[in-house]
């Protein structure tokens, strides 16, 4: 592969999400974060990593781009720890899977001197990469501060609730709109003509509520069943204020198991199914 060609590939197969880690040779992953990697055209790569390092939260943002006529990499990185920008220059091995930078930087330990860093990129799989700091010593060799493993997060079992209606479901959205203002739509796709479902009607639908995503759709096969209270959706209100206008808008059409009082095991509980059959265990704790 020509030279500039695979540098540009190697940026590219950074792109998105890492999980890291770091740490001395006696507390390899001391330090814990994530990190962001996006493309900017095809020439630069620009990463964001949020990072505990004891107990202070770094912010830090690295560019690395690959010059096509001196045909070495090139990377400046800088982060909320020290007020120094890092410039460095870095080469791929032969083999692709090992990029090395090297900088000049201040002496940590002799504020007026300056040191020799380097920091290895190895691509160990398209999932990892093992990362090495070293400095080098008075006798020229270079010695490993720290090191450290990125790893792209992987696939994790989610469990969402599920609500099923049968040609309500867009009606329903709209009503818990009126109930949570902080209700997103995240997703819906909706039949077409000749599909399973009536056209128009939800056929997958995701909406967030208090960060909490709930799956909706309609179902094609009008059901002998419905919702029923066995299984509802607990919510805590901020206020008694707020609990009773969502219980005055839940109520309206719906049907009351337990109107709002005392109960004992919080300032105020009522727990009511909508107009749709969705029931809703409402909580002041």
């Amino acid at each position: 592969m020509e030279e500039s060609k695979q540098g540009m590939e190697w940026l590219k197969q950074l792109e998105g999400t890492w999980i890291t880690s770091s740490g001395a040779a006696d507390a390899p992953a001391a330090n814990k974060g994530v990190m962001k990697s996006r493309m900017i055209g095809e020439l630069w790569l620009v990463n964001e990593s949020t990072a505990s390092v004891g107990s202070m939260n770094v912010e830090a943002l690295q560019t690395i781009g690959y010059d096509k006529e001196k045909k070495q990499f090139t990377s400046s990185w800088i982060d909320s720890f020290l007020n120094y920008q890092w410039l460095y220059t870095g080469t791929l091995d032969e083999a692709g899977k090992v990029l090395t930078f090297e900088a000049t930087g201040p002496d940590m330990s002799k504020p007026d001197q300056t040191r020799e860093y380097r920091d290895i990129y190895e691509l160990k799989s398209e999932n990892e990469i093992v990362t090495t700091a070293q400095i080098k010593n008075e006798d020229g060799d270079w010695e490993t501060m720290m090191t450290g493993r990125m790893t792209r997060p992987t696939a994790k079992t989610t469990v969402t609730p599920f609500l099923m209606f049968i040609g309500k479901a867009e009606e329903a959205i709209d009503f818990y709109k009126t109930v949570f203002n902080d209700l997103r739509i995240e997703s819906m796709k909706k039949y077409g003509a000749g599909e399973a479902g009536d056209e128009g009607t939800v056929k997958l639908a995701e909406i967030s509520i208090a960060e909490q995503k709930i799956k909706i759709t309609d179902s094609p096969p009008v059901h002998d069943f419905t919702f029923t209270p066995s299984f509802s959706l607990f919510v805590d209100c901020e206020s008694e204020q707020q609990l009773m206008e969502r219980f005055g808008k839940f109520s309206d059409g719906g049907k009351v198991m337990m109107p709002p009082n005392n109960y004992g095991f919080s300032k105020k509980f009522a727990w009511v199914s909508d107009k749709f059959g969705v029931s809703w265990q409402l909580n002041l704790p």
